[in-house]
């Protein structure tokens, strides 16, 4: 006989007297009438010392398995109820899935299967099959559906425990013992050879159903594993190891003091895996031990990889976020993010660590463990929801692109939680980051994911500069492909050119030079990069070749553009819109002011008030049919891609309401497109017969935005009375009074958008921060794809030709065009002819057109 110390129960002891089967276990009907199988004796009474001269095999054969604690109740224990929210605790586990009940507990004393097992409070359904010995006393799960083993000692009375919780009696007693253990029920110590494997599907997701069907395989083999010393050097009870990498798909497990599970079957299979599962072994034997920690031991133990360490402390209650000043406010967390030891994270989270936690220098674990490459870590806290942005404006992406870690570069950027083009304090991007630190491959893939080579800096450095600084010319040959444009200047007024010239970098300098460089231009220090350059360089005496190369054909007929503006718009779109010149001599247009948002010289008393806006309450991308704002508009007519649907009426385009300030939804929903601002790259030039004019420097797909119509608020008595009315739109309210858009004094980009027969471009009346009808937002969107060096333009409409027809005449040279000069005559002849001879006519229409 072998007893069994039970922590809440620590002055009585257990015996097992086996005289019949009916003795060992008892049906569910004799469990509710109070049949004790088990009888509680003082732990004086038994004779439990073995002899000191025994041999093993005398020993062995006093040896008895510990009976489990199925039928067992202990007392309260303080404040146990309060840690599980008065929640059952119980745990059930369908063929390696862990399912938590929900239910709520009505009585607070504790059970477990076995003393292997934290105690727990259960739920009165869990309570009762503890009591019939479906829960395994090995990982203390609960086997109510799935694949397990039965042990049978009477035709009413079923074991259940999984195949890689059998008890194993008779094991070697060292690590490098060998020899064949027997396998036996941990519940009643009876031969489990002869158990059968049941696999029961669930009825319903209620974990007290009952079940409907059942497939048994009687006399299930089971083998016998390789004799492991236990811990403590006793091979008397051991977990049998089994499924891949040499864990079962089960195993063992605890729960922590907050409710929460450890099981190895929660990390991959591999070190980590094992690691934790023998922490999870030897920590009942430990902790008999009555160790006695301090919070600040679990620091290092953490940062040393003391998986059985840490857990020992967790589960005496060690908080798993405290953070030490003498390490600099650093937690667990970090030390074990940092090292990249995933078991110890797992652990140290599932008891509560704040996955979020800064230390002084406002680090994170997830940025400690990007920034030393662990992506098993990485991909781990982000499922956990770690916060990808740092405080300082930097995202995790930052600090991969700048160290050249590749492979989280691609695990971040495939959660699609990160921003590509987000931007540090220090307004750089993780493309800027990579290209000064030369890591070509990070770059490539960030512009195959669409990076912008066009965002710039707090000193207005874009990333070409970047790469010149770094003087590597494949990258800067990448950048200058994905559109970035050479001419570019900073703060200081340099260009690309400039930097390159002065850090010696020929082959930088060889490439801007091929790509047509000003190597005239100057800096705000009046410095050209010829000046820059050392003159004992190579780069000096390419600079001058190139320079006498271009004085020789200074003279040529053809003029080329020529850049008289870097960006009209002044840094207040989100890209910049620069101006060229290739016609004449006109300069950049500055008889208007730029402005980005529509503006008021009169007092327009625009419903802006918040309590009138409709708005929606989602939760999700707003992509659902049950978006209120989608619904006003009809349906919400934007794709994922932020393009108009192919549906959507470009005749007769319905009004659109994205989502506004009073919405729930968050601010990167597929809802909200103009208010986001300009993303494609525009540029203003001056055309042959039309004056100034907008083309696209990227190819536009159908459906994308394009620009707002912007400029001042004024009412239709006021536009009557305006000298220049070529900038006014209408507003076209039906309902009420008209009012107009006029660009004239201010306006954006969309000003110098001429009129085209064929347009490509359509407006459409969409409302954002406020829902005044009289008052729409215009917005352009592409009505068919655009290629780069297109011209822009859009349907000024009939009225607006019946005015300005007796001044000027349509210049779009399509051949759809109705506007132009030849058009119109075509037109009136058309009409005399009619006049003349109207029954003529119309007989030679009918004989054209026979139907």
């Amino acid at each position: 006989v072998k007893g069994e110390t039970d922590p809440p129960l620590e002055s009585w002891r257990r015996i097992k007297v086996r005289q019949t089967p009916e003795d060992v276990c008892v049906s569910v009907a004799a469990a509710a009438v109070g049949s004790t199988d088990y009888t509680e004796v003082p732990l004086d009474s038994l004779d439990i010392s073995a002899p000191d001269n025994g041999s093993d095999a005398e020993t062995e054969r006093l040896e008895e398995l510990p009976l489990c604690s199925c039928r067992m109740e202990a007392p309260r224990v303080d404040g146990f109820s309060a840690r599980s929210n008065r929640t059952c605790m119980a745990i059930e586990s369908i063929n390696g899935e862990l399912v938590g009940c929900t239910k709520v507990i009505v009585k607070g004393e504790t059970m477990r299967p076995s003393s292997r097992v934290s105690l727990m409070v259960l739920c009165e359904t869990h309570r009762s099959h503890m009591v019939k010995h479906h829960c395994c006393p090995g990982c203390g799960y609960f086997c109510l559906s799935g694949t397990f083993l039965e042990c049978c000692p009477d035709v009413h009375i079923t074991h259940r425990f999984h195949r890689g919780c059998v008890s194993v009696l008779g094991c070697g007693r060292s690590r490098g013992g060998v020899g064949v253990g027997l396998l036996f029920c941990p519940h009643c110590g009876e031969d489990a050879s002869e158990a059968r494997e049941v696999t029961i599907h669930p009825a319903v997701p209620s974990s007290g159903s009952n079940v409907v069907t059942a497939n048994v395989r009687k006399g299930a083999e089971l083998q016998t594993p390789p004799a492991n010393g236990t811990p403590g050097g006793g091979g008397v009870e051991d977990v049998v190891a089994l499924g891949d990498g040499g864990v079962d798909s089960v195993g063992p497990s605890l729960v922590l003091p907050n409710g929460k599970p450890v099981c190895p079957s929660a990390l991959p299979p591999g070190d980590r895996r094992a690691a934790l599962q023998k922490a999870i072994l030897t920590q009942d034997t430990e902790r008999r031990k009555k160790l006695r920690f301090h919070s600040r031991q679990l620091y290092p133990a953490a940062k040393q990889g003391e998986a059985q360490r840490v857990l020992l402390m967790l589960m005496e209650g060690i908080d798993p976020s405290y953070q030490s000043d003498s390490q600099n406010r650093r937690c667990a967390l970090h030390a074990a993010a940092q090292r990249g030891l995933l078991e110890v994270c797992y652990l140290l989270i599932q008891a509560g660590a704040k996955v979020d936690a800064q230390d002084k220098t406002l680090r994170t674990p997830l940025l400690e463990a990007i920034v030393n490459n662990h992506v098993e870590v990485v991909k781990y806290l982000i499922q956990t929801g770690a916060c990808i942005y740092h405080a300082d404006g930097s995202t995790g992406l930052h600090h991969a692109a700048k160290l050249g870690n590749l492979e989280v570069v691609m695990l971040l950027l495939s959660t699609g939680q990160v921003d590509i083009n987000a931007q540090d304090s220090g307004g750089w991007t993780p493309i800027i980051w990579a290209a000064e630190h030369r890591h070509i491959d990070v770059i490539r893939a960030l512009l195959n994911r669409g990076a912008n080579v066009t965002l710039r800096d707090k000193e207005m450095n874009v990333c070409l500069h970047w790469a010149s600084f770094s003087g590597s010319a494949e990258i800067a040959e990448l950048i200058l492909n994905a559109g970035c444009p050479l001419s570019s200047v900073n703060l200081h007024g340099d260009t690309p050119l400039h930097i390159a010239a002065r850090e010696g970098y020929i082959d930088c300098v060889t490439l801007f030079l091929s790509r047509g460089a000003d190597i005239d231009i100057m800096n705000k220090e009046g410095d050209t990069p010829l000046s820059l350059a050392r003159s004992d360089t190579p780069v000096w005496v390419a600079l001058q070749i190139n320079r006498k190369l271009r004085r020789g054909i200074a003279n040529r007929i053809v003029r080329t553009e020529r850049i008289i503006c870097s960006d009209v718009a002044q840094g207040y779109e989100n890209v910049p819109i620069p101006c060229v010149n290739g016609v004449d001599e006109e300069g950049c247009p500055s008889d208007y002011k730029y402005i980005a948002e529509n503006c008021e010289t009169s007092t327009m008393n625009i419903d802006r008030n918040i309590t009138h806006l409709q708005h929606c309450s989602c939760t999700d991308d707003c992509s659902s049919s049950n978006c209120l704002c989608g619904q006003l508009s009809i349906r919400c007519w934007y794709d994922k891609d932020h393009r108009l649907l192919q549906e959507f009426n470009k005749i007769e385009p319905p009004l659109i309401f994205e989502c506004n300030m009073a919405c729930s939804c968050h601010k990167a929903c597929k809802n909200r497109v103009v208010q986001a601002g300009i993303k494609v790259r525009l540029q203003l030039y001056r055309t042959e017969k039309m004056g100034w004019g907008v083309r696209a420097l990227q190819d536009i797909p159908q459906g994308s935005f394009i620009c707002e119509y912007v400029g001042e608020l004024i009412s239709d008595a006021e536009a009557d009375v305006r000298e220049d009315d070529s900038y006014l739109f209408d507003l076209d309210n039906k309902d009420g009074e008209v009012y107009c858009i006029d660009a004239r004094y201010y306006g954006n980009i969309s000003r110098f958008i001429n009129h085209l027969c064929d347009p490509n471009i359509i407006p459409v009346r969409v409302f954002m921060l406020h829902q005044d009808l009289r008052f729409p937002r215009i917005a352009f969107f592409s009505s068919r794809d655009i290629f780069t060096g297109q011209e822009l333009g859009f349907d000024y409409g009939d009225r607006f030709w019946d005015i300005k027809s007796k001044y000027f005449t349509c210049q779009c040279g399509s051949e759809k065009c109705k506007h132009s000069a030849e058009a119109i005559a075509l037109e009136k002849s058309r009409l005399a002819r009619l006049e003349v001879c109207p029954e003529t006519y119309s007989e030679s229409i009918s004989q054209e057109d026979p139907l």
